[in-house]
């Protein structure tokens, strides 16, 4: 059915349903849909209509809009907030979920139940159970499913709830009259409090067992292995578990009673955490810094080792250094013959002299690009005055030296990555109506078409940056509107392995950036962008350790222990500047002086020690400024496109403007 359809038969103004399908399928009450209004998702069901059969317009209770004129069409919808998971669900995909999650969850549950058993009259859910406990994205927990909960008045007696979870029903619900009271509730929650802390169902063992004749187990002793199992910072819960599971209804405690001895449990186990985690944390930097320390030694002892291979072997002078010497020939197979030490390494030494080669360049002329290499193919796509050539992806083969076009994706300014050895193109603009997207595609090469394979990110982003670390793709900034004050500060991250979907996390940005480069470096995320300050461009570079961003313990407790560990560069001396992938020190390509608005050839590497961009002797054989630049190895880089004049968009496809040869691509060893 299409969006426009579903729109209409709900009648939800200024709301547009998320996907087609139903996001929660068709249950005993109604047909739920995503939908989404003010850019967030919501949950919207539509009730069935057999429900509201063979009933006046008083019992129904609800408003029937009119559609042309005709009265009682529509059915009623109920919008309510869209939840991540359900609790059964959430403890099966997860192992070893900590503590301190583990009982915000229970004792959000008790909060709920606390507030109907407090109405006047009390309400009983009767239905409770792990799969009508539901989970935000920040594991904050929601009761939900209130189709069977109950009022109590004197009349509260009905046929006992056999098709309910009979596994955690207290033993009153079955019999043939139920008395249905709170107590009920309370047993039951002590069945998801096994349920959460042990990560299993609490199936209870058989009411009668016969060795040596017959027995009738108490509800406590159905489910001793489950109490038994409560161990660590959940075995403070078993003596209130095991009062909630008494078989006398009147001698649970009350749920009041329950929320308050779960939050002493929940303070103390916090408390321990936390200091836990404090020290942990000293740990992880200690190590950090001793490692940082290793590697200096170990980066000082190959140097001395180069050193003395030079005397030792008589080596040519860097003026004698021949192509052959710095492992380059005119063959393409061998344009990435190793060179060590690594190439940023050699080039701030200043002791080894590097060669550019002229590679095939680009169909079309290219600025403002993104490239991502794998597997000895470049993938790139950008900004060209060439309309046509504005949503195209362009794939350079390095061993025929040759480039080729893949289909159009449907984006642009959508940033390509490898994520899980697929091609993807990350947010950016659609191409049939020029808004911002979250879609993810991806390159499926067998049918030769841009796919979604990877979940929606949860947010719309054009210009984001994008880098890979390990099993994490990770999103920052970038635009969701043409209004600048629309340009965003948050991080989103992405497990591709296990491709639940997007996580938000609470690491923010110092500052809203847009036209970001990431990259990974010496354990930190470093990101390099252009942001509108009195109208005046910036290149500003920030670091942060990529632990405060792929650690979701860090982001939900420690956040507010330790502040975000961004650090600031000094800026970049140049603006439209390259920052080189993998990058150790950290090296800028090119760029626009800042006092002489002039495209400039420099390479520049930025000493730590001095905290300052330093100009190497090596250079660009061309100024250029916004041109793209990967690493295709730890021995040689690959620079792309840019163009010799920074114009607006509005004058990119004047004469004046001078891209640079037609796209020149050039590979640095």
């Amino acid at each position: 059915m299409a969006d426009a359809d579903i729109v209409q038969r709900l009648v939800l103004k200024e709301v547009t349903v998320a996907k087609c399908k139903e996001h929660g399928g068709e249950g005993a009450y109604g047909r739920v849909y995503a939908v989404s209004y003010c850019e967030t998702i919501w949950a919207a069901k539509e009730i069935h209509s057999i429900l509201f059969e063979h009933r006046s317009e008083t019992e129904k209770g609800v408003y029937y809009p009119e559609v042309d004129g005709t009265k009682g069409v529509q059915l009623p919808v109920m919008v309510m907030e869209m939840m991540a998971d359900s609790l059964s669900s959430f403890v099966e995909k997860y192992q070893n979920i900590p503590a301190h999650i583990k009982f915000s969850i229970i004792h959000d549950v008790s909060l709920g139940l606390c507030y109907l058993h407090n109405h006047n009259p009390p309400i009983v859910h009767c239905n409770l159970h792990p799969n009508n406990v539901l989970l935000t994205e920040h594991h904050r927990a929601k009761i939900s499913d209130l189709g069977m909960a109950k009022v109590i008045n004197t009349d509260s007696r009905k046929a006992g709830t056999k098709d309910s979870r009979v596994d955690f029903m207290p033993p009153e619900s079955l019999n043939e009259l139920s008395n249905y009271s709170t107590p009920m509730d309370v047993f039951i929650f002590a069945g998801i409090v096994l349920h959460t802390f042990n990560q299993q169902w609490p199936t209870p063992l058989d009411k009668m067992q016969t060795d040596n004749g017959s027995v009738t187990l108490s509800e406590v002793e159905r489910r001793q292995q489950y109490l038994d199992k409560l161990s660590g910072e959940g075995e403070v819960l078993r003596p209130l578990v095991e009062e909630c599971l008494d078989d006398d209804p009147a001698k649970r405690p009350t749920i009041a009673t329950v929320c308050r001895r779960i939050q002493s449990s929940k303070d103390t186990c916090s408390t321990q955490s936390t200091m836990n985690m404090i020290t942990l944390h000293q740990k992880v930097e200690q190590l950090s810094s001793e490692m940082k320390q290793q590697q200096n030694k170990i980066l000082q002892l190959q140097t001395t080792i180069k050193e003395m291979e030079k005397h030792t072997k008589s080596m040519p002078t860097q003026s004698q250094a021949s192509k052959q010497d710095i492992g380059i020939t005119e063959s393409p197979e061998s344009k990435l013959t190793p060179v060590a030490p690594p190439l940023t390494t050699a080039l701030a030494s200043g002791r080894y002299q590097m060669k550019w080669t002229r590679l095939a360049d680009l169909p079309v002329p290219m600025y403002d690009a993104y490239v991502v290499v794998q597997d000895k193919k470049v993938y790139v796509t950008g900004i060209s005055p060439n309309d046509e050539a504005l949503h195209q992806v362009y794939v350079y083969n390095i061993n025929t030296d040759h480039w080729d076009q893949l289909p159009v994706s449907g984006h642009y300014f959508g940033i390509p990555q490898i994520i899980g050895g697929r091609l993807a193109i990350i947010g950016g603009r659609l191409s049939a109506t020029k808004e911002r997207t979250n879609k993810v595609l991806t390159y499926d090469v067998a049918s030769q078409t841009w796919i979604s394979y990877y979940p929606d990110m949860l947010s719309v982003r054009s210009k984001p940056g994008v880098v890979t670390h390990g099993e994490h793709v990770i999103v920052a900034g970038g635009t969701r509107g043409d209004d600048i004050a629309l340009v965003q500060d948050d991080i989103e991250i992405l497990n591709w392995p296990e491709n639940t979907g997007w996580r938000r996390v609470s690491t923010t940005l110092p500052v809203p950036m847009y036209d970001i480069s990431c990259t990974i470096s010496d354990s930190h995320l470093v990101i390099m962008s252009y942001y509108s300050i009195d109208l005046k461009n910036y290149t500003v570079v920030y670091t942060i350790p990529v632990s405060e961003i792929v650690s979701p313990t860090r982001n939900r407790l420690l956040s507010w222990i330790v502040p975000n560990k961004w650090s600031q560069l000094t800026t970049a001396n140049r603006w439209a500047v390259a920052l080189v992938p993998n990058s150790s020190p950290l090296m800028v390509l090119g760029g626009t002086d800042r006092t002489s608005t002039v495209q400039t050839t420099d390479i520049s590497i930025f000493d730590n020690t001095s905290k300052s961009w330093k100009k190497i002797e090596s250079s660009l054989t061309s100024a250029r400024s916004t041109a793209a630049v990967a690493a295709v190895n730890n021995n040689a880089i690959i620079v792309i496109g840019g163009c010799t004049s920074r114009v607006s968009t509005a004058s990119a496809k004047s004469s004046s403007m001078t891209i640079v040869e037609l796209g020149q691509a050039e590979l640095l060893q």
